[in-house]
């Protein structure tokens, strides 16, 4: 067991220089360098096993966990590194009724990883503890520590410091003694070396530490280097110097960020995948009708969108699946037919109808008659209807086929002006190409004379 006696050393740690700003903070980066600062701090040291700091005739008597005051000095050599210097105070009470003070001094070289106004640092040290108690001898030990801390800029010339220290040293016995002390206090940068100003060789308003082209003017968004496109990426790297886009795309645009640039994306609007040249992946259509299957309520039989993927032959929107009469167009309420009275009405020669001799004119007293087929027909818009004119034999063959096509135009002119829409109605002259009757007796020429509804089949 060493017995080694230290004199007490003697740090001025009140330094009567003015405190100066540090300009490197401004100009350089967050942690002020190089700089001197002093700093105080207090906390608590916790004592881990039988500390040797100490020995009374015949009896081991170990000092127990206590408050901590430190002094340190330090010179913060560049942003990374730094050299301090520490003296700290241990007034301790140990087995029984024991008690005294303890010195600490101590040197240690910290390193800064990061260059940040709140920047965590790592520490490694050595140092001496004495106790400075004279009843209880004056034993030095020796001290190898480690630290964590955290140190934040709270101006230019003012920072907090938190700071946790793991140090071993003798003990009774073959082992050694853990401390762990936990600290907090603040440091004052008495001095900081000024700087000039930094440099901006090419004038682009960036200065040459953070200029990557120092001698060509560029753009700040691409770190000083010219930049054509303001896209932050530089014109020798950028494969689109003059249409901005990121730098994922080498500076090209990819206007509906599918991740394909446009110079190599086939539809540039459209989101796709790269295996597909940038296009939307066409669909699954099984029975090619234009309805995805996934949207198709009948994937394997051709519809439309408007059935949704199902056929419909007749037009009148009940799925042929659900239509009684498929290839006839009709309503839901009778399961895709017609009333049979509508079938009826529709279904050959308009019995009433008249019109003035030899002319496509109708008479008023048959206007009722067509009045309610139009009120029909507006009931049932699926319904699509040819009409149909027809003459008897006596005349000219042409004068009779102008003279039926007029009279069937006639009644779909007065449809539509009672609401049916025009699309649904067919007007057809025959002339005397369709006689249903005897052109030689009085009776069935009246009856060829005639016009006649026929449902369609959409």
């Amino acid at each position: 067991m060493k017995r080694t006696t230290l004199p007490l050393l003697l740090l001025a740690l009140v330094s009567p220089w003015p405190v100066l700003p540090s300009a490197s903070a401004a100009e350089g980066g967050a942690i002020p360098s190089p700089a001197l600062y002093v700093g105080v701090a207090g906390g608590y040291n916790l004592v881990l096993g039988d500390w040797d700091l100490y020995r009374l005739p015949d009896q081991g008597v170990s000092p127990g966990s206590s408050p901590i005051v430190a002094l340190r000095v330090g010179v913060q050599a560049t942003e990374w590194l730094g050299v301090e210097l520490g003296v700290g105070v241990l007034p301790y009470t140990g087995d029984g009724d024991v008690s005294g003070v303890a010195a600490v001094y101590r040197g240690d070289l910290l390193l800064w990883p990061f260059d940040s106004e709140w920047a965590p640092y790592l520490g490694l040290g050595g140092g001496v503890y004495q106790n400075v108690s004279g009843d209880y001898g004056d034993d030095a030990d020796w001290d190898v520590h480690w630290e964590l801390g955290l140190r934040g800029l709270l101006s230019d010339w003012l920072a907090l410091r938190l700071e946790a220290r793991h140090s071993l040293t003798d003990s009774f016995g073959d082992g050694l003694a853990s401390l762990v002390e936990i600290t907090a206090g603040v440091d004052l940068f008495v001095w900081a070396a000024r700087r000039g100003p930094i440099p901006d060789t090419d004038g682009d308003g960036l200065n040459d530490e953070e200029d990557v082209c120092r001698t060509v003017a560029g753009s700040v968004t691409a770190r000083g280097c010219p930049d054509a496109d303001q896209d932050g990426v530089k014109d020798g790297v950028d494969k689109c110097p003059y249409k901005p886009g990121p730098s994922v795309n080498a500076g090209c645009p990819d206007s509906d960020l599918d991740g394909l640039p446009d110079d190599l994306d086939q539809c540039p609007e459209q989101v796709g995948p790269p295996t597909t040249g940038g296009c939307p992946e066409a669909p699954v259509d099984s029975d090619g009708d234009g309805v995805p299957d996934n949207e198709d309520v009948c994937p394997d039989e051709p519809g439309t969108r408007d059935t949704v993927g199902c056929p419909d032959s007749d037009g009148d929107t009940v799925l042929d699946r659900d239509d009684e009469c498929p290839q006839e167009a009709g309503v839901a309420s009778e399961q895709g037919c017609l009333p049979q009275a509508i079938k009826d009405r529709f279904s050959g020669p308009i019995d009433g109808l008249e019109f003035h001799r030899g002319r496509a004119e109708i008479k008023a007293s048959s206007f009722q008659l067509l009045t309610d087929a139009a009120a029909s027909l507006v009931q049932y818009p699926t319904l699509h209807v040819q009409i149909q004119g027809h003459t008897d034999s006596r005349g000219n063959d042409a004068d009779n086929l102008v003279l039926s096509q007029a009279r069937a135009e006639a009644v779909r002119d007065f449809l539509v002006a009672q609401g049916v829409d025009e699309e649904r109605l067919v007007a057809i002259g025959f002339g005397e190409t369709t006689p249903i009757a005897d052109n030689d007796t009085r009776a069935g020429r009246k009856q060829n004379r005639r016009v006649e509804f026929k449902i369609l089949v959409k």
